[in-house]
């Protein structure tokens, strides 16, 4: 995979991340509304893949982005929301795995702990980046720092 350019990204004052420039400003956004993402990229296969490793910043996203369609459009379709750009543009992979901890007792090995974590992959087409910010940003507006 081709290096993307980074950019730092300060989410507080003693919290600085870094992300794919083009991103910078969703990802920055997102922990300003308290949903943290942990991974994303700008082009991964002609795709933008932003990850979020709790399942619950995705389900309050999600409830924010019907809500959202439920404002604009109400009991009829006026328009595209993110909601409608969720159903018909992007897709959504589930991960799930048990969270690993190193082993006390084994050098390089680590063992499950029993806790199920959950991650949500959304993905959608690298053309489609400024038509995501434009619902993005109707669902989550820019918060002043």
């Amino acid at each position: 995979m081709t290096e993307h350019e980074q950019v730092e990204v300060k989410i507080d004052d003693d919290f600085y991340i870094y992300v794919d420039e083009g991103l910078d400003d969703i990802i920055k956004n997102f922990f300003h509304w308290e949903i943290e993402t942990c991974n994303s990229c700008i082009d991964m296969n002609g795709s933008i893949w932003i990850e979020f490793c709790d399942f619950n910043d995705w389900r309050k996203f999600l409830k924010l982005t019907l809500r959202n369609n439920i404002e604009v459009n109400g009991a009829n379709h006026k328009r595209e929301t993110l909601w409608d750009f969720f159903q018909n543009k992007s897709k959504v992979k589930l991960v799930f795995d048990e969270e690993v901890i190193k082993n006390p007792n084994i050098e390089d090995d680590v063992i499950g702990t029993g806790v199920l974590i959950i991650c949500v992959g959304l993905t959608f087409p690298k053309e489609l980046l400024n038509n995501f910010k434009k619902l993005f940003f109707e669902v989550l507006p820019l918060k002043e720092n």
